[in-house]
Order: structure tokens, then C-alpha cells, then sequence
């Protein structure tokens, strides 16, 4: 039996990659980048956003993601954890802190600490 050795058949069938089914990666990174583009931020309306590779601690994190799915189930719908990191930075632009005084993660801890302390005394007064 002759076997052709210039046909490439696989025992399996032909690959389906080869037939188009997908779209080249050019335009799947287009069409996402146009989507991307044309989300509106949701807490911040003014200026330009830039994607920001964030890690949170576990706890914060699940915190953030049970905070999402209770309040998507209680409201229908979600704020996005972007809005809400968003929202936890302009606290902190407002709070009287010099942060660019900040040299270290000892000393950030030591002004939210003392923002905290500061805050709950405030609630003390006002009760």
C-alpha cells in the first residue's frame, strides 16, 4: 500500500484552527482596546484613566469581592471594584495628611493609624 507522504492528514481529522474559525489576535486586541476607550469611569468623570496593576492583601480583597456581590444582589447591580479603589484614594487625597511627606510603609501605617484614631474620636464627640 502507498502511503503519500506530501499530504499532512491527521488521523484525527483536519485542525479546525486552520479553517478561520478564530479571528487574528490584531483585531480581538482592537476591538477590546475600542471598548476599553469608550468606558466611562463611573466615580471620576474628569481627566484620562490609566490601567493599574494593583495587589490587595486576601482579606481586603475578599472583603471588596463579598462587598460586590452583596451589593449587586441587594441593588441589582455592581460597583465596580475600580470605582471603588478609586473612591478609597480620593478619601485619602482629602484626608489632612501630607503623603508626599510618607517614606516608608512604617510611617503609612503610623498616619492611617492616627487618621483612624482621629476619626473615631470624632464619632465619640458627636454621640
Amino acid at each position: 500500500m502507498a502511503v503519500n507522504k506530501n499530504k499532512s492528514r491527521s488521523v484525527l481529522g483536519a485542525n479546525p484552527l486552520t479553517k478561520g474559525v478564530f479571528n487574528k489576535t490584531e483585531v480581538e486586541t482592537q476591538a477590546s482596546e475600542e471598548i476599553i476607550n469608550n468606558q466611562e469611569s463611573r466615580f471620576l468623570i474628569k481627566g484620562d484613566r490609566e490601567a493599574v496593576n494593583l495587589r490587595l492583601p486576601i482579606e481586603l480583597n475578599d472583603w471588596l469581592n463579598d462587598l460586590l456581590k452583596k451589593g449587586k444582589r441587594k441593588h441589582g447591580a455592581k460597583v465596580p471594584k475600580e470605582v471603588w479603589v478609586q473612591a478609597a484614594l480620593e478619601l485619602f487625597k482629602a484626608m489632612p495628611v501630607n503623603w508626599e511627606e510618607i517614606d516608608s510603609e512604617e510611617n503609612l501605617q503610623s498616619a492611617l493609624l492616627n487618621l483612624e484614631t482621629r476619626i473615631k474620636n470624632l464619632e465619640n464627640i458627636s454621640a
